[in-house]
């Protein structure tokens, strides 16, 4: 996984978000462990129903299969930290940047992009080397030939790639030898795809940098997951309302204590409250349905 590069890099961060935004990613990461391991087996194939009663064609479905790469078990299904981590790799391969590090991934995951003074917790660090792990060592193998040619989607007719091309190298960061820099080999395979469909969310980093919050890895999920949402009400004009339950789903806390949930609520507020003082959204409520916290409504 690991080799040495000698050449010195300098890197400007991105501070701007690029999302891949289509219905395969949705799909996949709100994927149940027992068909995500099937279909990593090869016991069965993944399928995306992209238009559902074609005149023609009935469902028009993209037929997709998911591996690890040899020496790398995992049946864990993509979840809301792993595709944000894709998100801002994606942002750096997007404005020319070949090489990365942890510390620049979680300033991008938090918004604070730039700021030298923020390092990488422990835990922090290692969610994110397993997310970039995840990525780089998960295969994916792609049929949009149907796809593209009954929807007029331009790109290419089968993709294999891993998710995340690239390796983990030693190399001078800036003038700094840094022995954990990610080295993009290409493009992810997800926004090669979002691009040829224009199916990718754009967003200030900045949006996620909420004054005085501890960025735990729960908070870091929840903000990456709501601004998606948020930013998907307002493109496609939708009903500008989250329910808790969803958020507690897609960040995997469904199951979790009471008093969980309850500081997730808080969260949400929090975001919700920095995205108004920025101007992202108008304003926002909190409703209850039979005497329970049920969602969050806005305005913009």
């Amino acid at each position: 996984m690991q080799s040495t590069e000698i050449t010195n890099v300098q890197i400007y961060p991105s501070t701007k978000r690029l999302v891949p935004n289509f219905k395969l990613v949705k799909v996949t990461q709100k994927m149940d462990s027992e068909l995500y391991t099937d279909i990593v087996n090869g016991k069965r194939k993944g399928g995306v129903v992209e238009k559902k009663n074609h005149k023609k064609h009935g469902d028009i479905v993209s037929v997709y299969t998911v591996t690890n790469a040899k020496g790398y078990d995992n049946t864990d299904p993509l979840n809301v930290t792993d595709y944000a981590v894709l998100s801002v790799c994606a942002s750096e391969y997007d404005i020319g940047n070949r090489y990365t590090t942890v510390a620049i991934i979680l300033r991008g995951l938090i918004g604070k992009v730039g700021n030298q003074n923020v390092r990488p917790r422990p835990d922090q660090y290692n969610a994110i080397i397993n997310s970039l792990k995840k990525l780089m060592f998960t295969g994916i193998e792609i049929d949009l030939s149907v796809t593209n040619a009954e929807l007029n989607y331009g790109g290419k007719e089968k993709i294999t790639s891993a998710l995340l091309p690239a390796k983990i190298v030693e190399t001078s960061i800036n003038g700094k030898i840094v022995d954990d820099v990610i080295y993009f080999l290409d493009e992810s395979p997800l926004m090669e795809i979002a691009r040829a469909r224009k199916q990718i969310l754009t967003y200030d980093a900045e949006l996620l940098n909420v004054p005085n919050q501890n960025n735990t890895l729960l908070v870091i999920a929840v903000k990456n997951y709501v601004i998606i949402r948020v930013l998907e009400i307002k493109l496609h004009k939708l009903t500008p309302t989250l329910t808790f339950g969803d958020i507690f789903e897609k960040c995997r806390i469904a199951n979790a204590d009471r008093k969980i949930k309850q500081r997730t609520r808080s969260y949400v507020i929090s975001f919700f409250e920095h995205l108004q003082n920025k101007d992202e959204i108008s304003s926002f409520k909190i409703f209850k349905k039979h005497n329970k916290f049920y969602s969050i409504s806005f305005t913009f």
